[in-house]
């Protein structure tokens, strides 16, 4: 198919394609308007060498000891823990099971010694709290004295939701209703070329009818010689 014949197919199913693109995004506006907006909260913790070293060596080597990025990911990782859900869930007097549903997450930066602790709630005073509560416990199960963790941003309520996106939701639905359009459309193309080809194949596969010449009643037979024209005497 040459794209003459491509943007010939959309042309003509034009209305295929407003079909497909009107129910696509109208579900998806849909959608989106029952959903219940989600809020997300962010505080940042800095691993970093503890302050009371005096000795440049002990520095130098929890710097190291930094660099293998045990430590930081181990940090992360109690961040998240059952252990740490259940004490942050009595330090607020809520349930477990809402600190569980707040996808409390933990992320190291790339090459940093930073990390971020993220919280979601649809009470965006909760995700806040949330995550304020782990950035002051965390820092009590540091393995190590030669290293402290310090919050350098406290997480605030958030005032914009972080889901739903009403736009970006809508512009895939349309998108989406636009690819479904086109392969509606080359699927009806293809189908409609596919059953042309067959009935050529058959027109051009029949015999054509035997066509006799009439038998006409009147036949002149040859006149009888003379010879056979003779008649017994006796």
């Amino acid at each position: 198919m040459d794209i003459s014949t491509f943007f010939r197919v959309l042309l003509t199913n034009w209305w295929l394609l407003l079909l497909s693109v009107l129910v696509t995004a109208g579900t998806a506006a849909y959608t989106v308007s029952k959903q219940q907006p989600t809020y997300m909260a962010t505080a940042q913790l800095e691993l970093r060498p503890n302050a009371l070293l005096q000795e440049p060596r002990d520095v130098v080597n929890v710097m190291v000891a930094l660099d293998k990025r045990t430590i930081i990911n181990t940090m992360a990782r109690k961040a998240t823990g059952g252990s740490m859900q259940a004490q942050v869930a009595q330090g607020l007097g809520i349930n477990p099971a809402v600190i569980a549903d707040s996808k409390l997450t933990a992320l190291v930066l790339p090459d940093t010694n930073l990390i971020d602790i993220q919280a979601q709630s649809t009470n965006p005073e909760l995700a806040a709290a949330i995550v304020n509560t782990v950035a002051r416990e965390l820092p009590k199960q540091i393995p190590e004295k030669a290293v402290q963790l310090d919050i350098t941003n406290e997480a605030v309520p958030p005032t914009v939701p972080f889901a739903p996106q009403p736009v970006r939701t809508i512009t895939l639905g349309v998108l989406f209703g636009l690819l479904l359009g086109i392969v509606l459309s080359l699927l009806g193309f293809a189908l409609e070329s596919l059953r042309n080809s067959g009935a050529d194949r058959v027109t051009k596969g029949q015999p054509s009818p035997n066509i006799e010449a009439p038998v006409s009643a009147n036949i002149d037979l040859p006149a009888k010689s003379a010879k056979t024209q003779k008649f017994s005497t006796h």
